[in-house]
């Protein structure tokens, strides 16, 4: 009876131990989870937002960059962390020239970079320090907004 009592308090000691070895890498495989997981999150919203002020370029809305960085910022809701740098678009002539102004025919080309979150959690590096970046491509349609277009 003594010895199994004994036997008892030496498995309880082996368990604490078996925690304290499991637990660190459990919780950076739960972090690296949640980090990771809120990066795709923002890559993806990113992908959204340049989408979508790229398809207003296109039909010669948001003509303003001021305009242009307040929709992708209200855009990106959340996963905005830190700085925003939306365009200035780059156009291009239906030849593949370079232009000033939009022409319709040619293309417009927009990138949108910006900081997300990053939990700092050790080990668990996140891509491009957590800057995410976008760049998207589209034909323009119409290079004069009709009266009272705006971005919004």
């Amino acid at each position: 009876m003594l010895l199994s009592a004994k036997r008892r308090r030496d498995d309880g000691g082996a368990a604490a131990v078996e925690f304290a070895l499991v637990v660190p890498l459990l919780l950076v495989l739960v972090f690296g989870i949640i980090q990771y997981g809120w990066y795709f999150y923002a890559m993806q919203s990113g992908t959204s937002a340049t989408g979508d002020a790229l398809r207003r370029l296109t039909v010669g809305a948001c003509q303003d960059n001021g305009e242009l960085t307040a929709l992708v910022s209200d855009d990106l809701g959340a996963a905005l962390q830190g700085s925003l740098v939306a365009g200035p678009p780059t156009y291009k002539d239906a030849s593949g020239a370079d232009s000033a102004t939009p022409v319709a025919g040619g293309s417009v080309t927009l990138t949108v970079q910006f900081d997300t979150l990053d939990l700092h959690f050790p080990f668990l590096p996140v891509p491009d320090g957590g800057t995410v970046i976008r760049t998207q491509t589209a034909r323009v349609e119409d290079a004069t907004p009709a009266a009272g277009v705006t971005c919004s």
